[in-house]
């Protein structure tokens, strides 16, 4: 039975992720950090592991619970993010470090954690959680665009560096999805911006955490064994434009500036 980590699974698409992974025969051991993690449902096949993965300690943690829980690491679903906005001038370098620590750094320190464990499996894959902003630049986003982009090209380069031992690495670039720790304070708050950025969306609305962890599901599976160093836009159209013409983009850029 394949057995698979993923990050940031207390809501979102790490939930979602999580869920999938388990109604489709993985093992799942689902990590987070925050309190949230309690409400998640376990059963045989999913268990939860409390661990911050911006720390060694934590990854390390994980990978030990997926050893001890259900033997073996078969995928690694590298999904806990932390956002934030503001200029470039103003915004607290704080908030920037902690993306770093957690959106980059994260990711690296788990990979490191997980190789030795996925090198004994048979079918060793890693997804990563990037970002559209990742491909490309938004208002008053630079921390978390430069973070995002930090992963995409860690994708690209962990894929080179794994390959060779049958590791496949890849990412997804989510755009907007409904019900994320990031998305859902955004259209309680402000619903007329997120009308404004479903406008810009080709497909009209705003993703869902189930069709994200779809495409994370299919990139860890046999189906995609000759798939990596992708990074596959799940993101309604979005990426498919220049970015030229998007609705009145100062409506972001004014909710971006709100104080917090």
């Amino acid at each position: 039975m394949a057995v698979a980590v993923v990050t940031g699974a207390a809501s979102g698409i790490g939930n979602a992720t999580a869920r999938r992974l388990a109604s489709g025969g993985w093992n799942v051991v689902a990590v987070d950090v925050s309190d949230a993690l309690a409400s998640v449902e376990t059963s045989d096949r999913l268990r939860t592991c409390r661990a911050d993965i911006a720390t060694e300690e934590g990854n390390a943690v994980m990978v030990a619970a997926a050893l001890d829980h259900f033997g073996g690491l078969d995928g690694l679903v590298l999904n806990a993010g932390v956002g934030g906005s503001g200029s470039l001038e103003d915004e607290p370098l704080a908030e920037f470090d902690q993306m770093i620590a957690v959106n980059l750094r994260g990711v690296a320190l788990g990979m490191r954690a997980a190789i030795p464990a996925l090198r004994r499996s048979d079918r060793g894959a890693i997804v990563v959680t990037a970002s559209v902003s990742g491909l490309f630049a938004d208002p008053m986003m630079w921390a978390y665009n430069a973070t995002k982009g930090g992963v995409v090209n860690l994708v690209r380069a962990a894929a080179f560096d794994l390959g060779p031992e049958g590791i496949r690495v890849n990412g997804v670039c989510p755009s907007l999805i409904r019900g994320t720790g990031m998305t859902g304070p955004m259209e309680t708050m402000a619903p007329e911006v997120f009308a404004d950025m479903c406008a810009a969306i080709p497909l009209q609305r705003a993703g869902t955490p189930d069709e994200v962890a779809a495409v994370v599901a299919f990139l860890l599976s046999e189906d995609a064994s000759f798939v990596t160093g992708a990074l596959l836009p799940v993101d309604g159209g979005v990426t498919a434009g220049t970015g030229q013409f998007r609705p009145r983009p100062a409506a972001f850029a004014e909710y971006a500036s709100r104080p917090r």
